[in-house]
């Protein structure tokens, strides 16, 4: 009994590897790609240059006169309106000296006069022949000299008043005022006109670029340096250290009539309305320069890859099948980089699923997101 059992279990052994199916290899499924064409429509870039921020105008506040300081009428870095009071010096020397100069103006009237009368009487009298004409002569230059010790007193006078309006010295202009290195009772203008502080203005503000040549050159060839109706600069805008750009936008009235021969550049300058003064002289900032691109092929920037041989993007032809496209490209607009050439907007770009596609293999187009349920 025990020996037919045995026999039954060998048998059955024997018979199961002819009862299993055979092993055969199932490629996998292709891997899923998305893709889009490229785009194409008019953009706008824009180049940068590191530049400079300055005031569009600024004086030195000088002490033209000798005298003691007899008061400072602002707060140091205070805003001023044009005539504000700044300082004032010591008047009451310049003030004698005005009354000293109006007492000889007065004084040379009189000569003047006294001389108009003595050349009258002496014509008269040497038509009767009681003085000779030696007389006359006389009569004559001691005229000419009143009248010259007259011109004399006046320019002195003027002198005078100029030197005692120098005593109060007021803003020139609208701005922002510096900080004085001195104090009421300093002795200024000894020896010179003695720097008090400055004055800025802030608003509009300047800012300095400079330009390379490659650059400028499109811009020149549309002769935006001769003042023509629409063939100036395009306006800029500001980028500043913390990668924010500022609200408004400025325009370019100024670049160098020659090329700077040791760096290549033309210095340019842009000016901006600044109100509200978010801008200050000294900052550095980035002036962006547009340029108008027309019927731009744009692809995103995640399907540009690069390798030894140059840039490309991964595409799929007609038979679903990954073939790479060696592109150029240009500038970046947002999100997506400027084809200029190697791609048309027919061509199929790989954007999703690019680490699964290699060239030559086939794969299968993802469902687009808007025809999915």
């Amino acid at each position: 009994m025990k020996k037919a059992i045995l026999v039954g279990f060998a048998s059955t052994l024997f018979l199961l590897p002819g009862c299993s199916k055979k092993n055969e290899f199932q490629p996998p499924p292709p891997p899923e790609v998305t893709v889009q064409n490229p785009t194409q429509k008019d953009v706008t870039t824009y180049k940068s240059f590191t530049g400079r921020l300055a005031a569009s105008d600024s004086a030195d506040i000088r002490a033209r006169v000798k005298g003691f300081l007899k008061s400072i009428d602002f707060t140091d870095g205070q805003r001023v309106e044009k005539g504000d009071l700044l300082f004032t010096i010591e008047d009451e020397e310049y003030k004698s000296t005005e009354a000293s100069a109006e007492a000889r103006v007065e004084q040379t009237k009189a000569k003047l006069k006294l001389a108009e009368s003595t050349l009258e009487r002496t014509k008269k009298a040497f038509e009767t022949k009681a003085v000779s004409e030696l007389d006359v002569l006389s009569a004559e230059a001691e005229l000419d000299a009143a009248k010259a010790s007259m011109l004399e007193a006046e320019a002195a006078l003027q002198k005078a008043r100029l030197n005692l309006s120098y005593t109060e010295i007021s803003a020139p202009f609208a701005g922002r005022i510096g900080e004085s290195g001195f104090s009421v009772g300093n002795l200024v203008g000894d020896g010179g006109a003695t720097l008090l502080t400055t004055i800025i203005v802030e608003a509009p503000i300047n800012a300095y670029f400079n330009v390379d040549e490659r650059s400028l050159l499109p811009y020149l060839s549309r002769g935006v340096r001769e003042n023509k109706p629409g063939t100036k600069l395009p306006s800029v805008k500001l980028q500043l250290a913390d990668g924010k750009i500022h609200p408004e936008e400025g325009v370019v009235n100024y670049i160098d009539p020659e090329v700077d021969q040791g760096t290549g550049t033309l210095t340019a300058r842009a000016t901006f309305s600044n109100e509200g003064i978010k801008l200050f002289p000294g900052l550095f900032a980035k002036v962006l320069l547009p340029n108008e691109v027309n019927g731009a092929i744009l692809v995103p920037e995640q399907a540009i890859q690069r390798d030894l041989t140059g840039t490309y993007v991964l595409t799929v032809d007609a038979g679903n099948t990954v073939e790479p496209k060696y592109i150029t490209v240009g500038e970046r607009v947002e999100t997506t980089r400027i084809v200029a050439g190697g791609l048309s907007t027919e061509d199929r770009i790989i954007v999703k699923g690019i680490q699964r596609a290699r060239p030559g293999i086939k794969v299968r187009i993802a469902e687009p997101e808007s025809e999915k349920k």
